[in-house]
């Protein structure tokens, strides 16, 4: 039975109760060795924690009546006496103050008593010369008149935290997911065992078994010495594939990848939360691929995963995510295993973002998984330090409101802007071409690196550019790509087929690649030209475009082929979120390619009422993005 008084109180009080899970989930961390609830041995103490050498006492209070603990509230309730009296009779012993209320001035004092390198520092510069005087004098008062030093000694080995039920709540319920698969479930068992084990000492070999004797199996790596190389592995075969789509494979450095670099650097302790956004074509991928490369060759390698959500199927769990990417486990779960064996930081790099935005409407579903991973990462942030970075369109990331909520709300975020003229020009002159032959309006196209690798890579270096628009730039790609292709092929005509069966599959997979068995039909050496060329990416599996807003091209071209009104389309079918990709890609085509049927297109599905509202509001949004 539970002694009288805290004990008895305790099995009531829900904050005191998620205050102790926490621990538990500490333990489970192997951050901390065991922890006895209600210690007999110790006076103002819910319990007390082993971690390393010394002993960690924990007073949890939900909040106080005047919305804060000052000195003479604690005073009151007998704390500050406590705390004093633990640690003055032991050098090992650290105390834990928690509550939903701030206690300011002694918490301002821990902190300065942390922060100071010294006893002279803490009293010259960080209590007179920041007017604390006051404050340390009531403490000491409280502690028997003791002197500054034995008060500096012992506010060092003091911690306040200031959060509230529900920030707690989260902050267990957050940090279960990497170690469980029903982390809910396991939350209301943690919470058993708390309630069940008054004065015995829990250690994370008891948790584990008494999990496991009611269904939990802890999520773990059955070789773990390995997680290093299947990071390197997955991350490399990402830099590979991303690196085909460099201008004449070339990387360009940019300011972006400087200020990316920074942030991460900037939040070493705590781990940066960013997003990178941009222009679909204004050179996210050649960033990410300098941000990688330097994160691996500093001179404190971190363990890097990046992979592009574009290229994955979707599924329902991240443990079959990491699956996908060679992993064993949850790609948040093995790249942090992978960053402890080598005793260094984590960054998780994602990819392409938008594939599971309803704004474009691909793989909507597959949203889910994410937000799932990247809840894991703020769970092992406990254990390593843990950046992550997503990359996304701006308009995606702008447009779609479920996107920018997986992020917290202060992530910075950096733009990927487009090219300089300077840029632009000695591109153009390491590529053969006199400058002097281009009109402003070509330059300043040009300036979307999209735009550029389209140029340099369809364009003669002796002809006269002929281009006004982005839809001219795809208009050349494509012919000058088609007659290379067949040029090469002793065979017949492919190209609308294999751009059509792509488009479909596409369309109904939701996907940005398929399957190779789908281009059975089509000669090997047709379609290994077509990858030559760059028309074609190819991983072994699956075919994708080299250039992701050609198959936004090639889907509009063949719809505009058809002539058929954008409304008589969307009407055949539920208009799902997958139609929006279409709408936008056919938009955008119809806006360069014949403008009187753009604005025909557009005002026809805003104003007819069988057009579902996501649908309109995706069309305004684009049609105001837009100069």
């Amino acid at each position: 039975m539970p002694l009288p008084g805290g004990p008895a109180d305790k099995l009531g009080n829900r904050y005191e109760l998620w205050w102790t899970v926490r621990q538990l989930v500490r333990i489970m961390d192997g951050q901390a060795e065991s922890i006895r609830i209600e210690d007999p041995n110790v006076d103002k103490a819910e319990f007390v924690i082993i971690v390393g050498d010394h002993r960690e006492l924990h007073q949890a209070k939900r909040s106080h009546i005047d919305g804060k603990w000052s000195l003479s509230s604690l005073r009151k309730d007998g704390l500050l006496w406590a705390m004093f009296d633990q640690l003055s009779k032991d050098s090992n012993m650290r105390f834990v103050f928690v509550s939903g209320s701030d206690a300011p001035e002694l918490r301002e004092l821990t902190e300065r008593a942390t922060d100071a390198k010294n006893l002279e520092e803490f009293k010259d510069k960080f209590v007179q010369v920041q007017k604390r005087e006051t404050a340390l004098t009531e403490l000491k008062n409280s502690w028997q008149e003791t002197d500054t030093a034995t008060a500096y000694e012992i506010l060092r080995r003091i911690e306040v935290h200031t959060i509230d039920e529900r920030g707690l709540e989260e902050q267990v319920q957050g940090s279960l997911p990497a170690q469980f698969y029903n982390p809910h479930d396991v939350c209301d068992a943690l919470r058993s065992i708390v309630e069940d084990s008054i004065h015995k000492t829990i250690d994370r070999e008891f948790l584990i078994s008494t999990l496991e004797g009611r269904g939990f199996t802890l999520r773990k790596l059955t070789k773990p010495d390995d997680a290093p190389s299947l990071i390197t592995e997955a991350t490399t075969r990402y830099l590979k594939a991303a690196r085909r789509k460099l201008i004449q494979g070339t990387l360009v450095h940019r300011a972006s990848t400087r200020g990316l670099l920074a942030k991460i650097r900037e939040n070493i302790a705590k781990g940066a939360d960013c997003v990178l956004t941009g222009k679909a074509g204004g050179g996210k991928t050649g960033c990410v691929i300098e941000c990688v490369e330097a994160l691996r060759q500093d001179d404190n390698p971190v363990s890097v995963l990046a992979f592009r959500l574009d290229r994955l199927k979707p599924v329902a769990s991240t443990k079959e995510l990491g699956e996908q990417l060679g992993l064993e486990e949850s790609p948040a779960l093995v790249l942090a295993t992978a960053a402890e064996v080598m005793a260094s930081e984590a960054v998780l790099v994602i990819d392409q973002l938008d594939a599971v935005s309803t704004t474009s409407g691909r793989s909507a579903d597959f949203f889910d998984v994410v937000e799932d991973l990247l809840n894991e990462v703020r769970g092992l942030r406990s254990r390593v330090r843990f950046h992550v970075v997503v990359v996304c369109r701006e308009f995606d990331w702008k447009n779609d409101h479920r996107l920018r909520p997986l992020l917290p709300e202060d992530s910075p975020n950096i733009t990927v802007t487009d090219f300089s003229l300077d840029e632009v020009k000695s591109a153009l002159d390491d590529g053969g071409f006199n400058t002097e032959l281009f009109a402003p309006r070509q330059l300043e196209l040009l300036c979307l690196p999209q735009n550029l690798a389209l140029f340099l890579d369809a364009y003669d270096s002796g002809s006269q550019p002929t281009f006004s628009s982005p839809k001219d730039l795809f208009d050349h790609y494509w012919e000058v790509k088609r007659n290379a292709v067949n040029t090469r092929v002793a065979s017949s005509d492919y190209w609308h087929g294999v751009i059509q069966v792509l488009c479909a599959e596409m369309t109904a997979s939701q996907q940005l690649s398929v399957l190779k068995e789908k281009l059975d039909q089509f000669p090997n050496d047709y379609l290994d030209q077509m990858a030559s060329e760059g028309v074609l990416s190819f991983d072994e599996k699956r075919y994708s475009f080299g250039h992701e807003s050609f198959f936004d091209y090639c889907f509009a071209r063949g719809f505009i082929a058809k002539d058929e009104s954008l409304t008589e389309f969307l009407l055949k079918s539920e208009q799902h979120l997958f139609r929006r990709a279409q709408v936008r890609q056919v938009l955008a085509y119809l806006r360069d390619a014949d403008r009187e049927r753009y604005c025909g297109e557009l005002r026809g599905l805003l104003t007819d009422g069988r057009i579902r509202d996501h649908l309109k509001d995706l069309a305004v949004a684009l049609a105001v993005s837009l100069p």
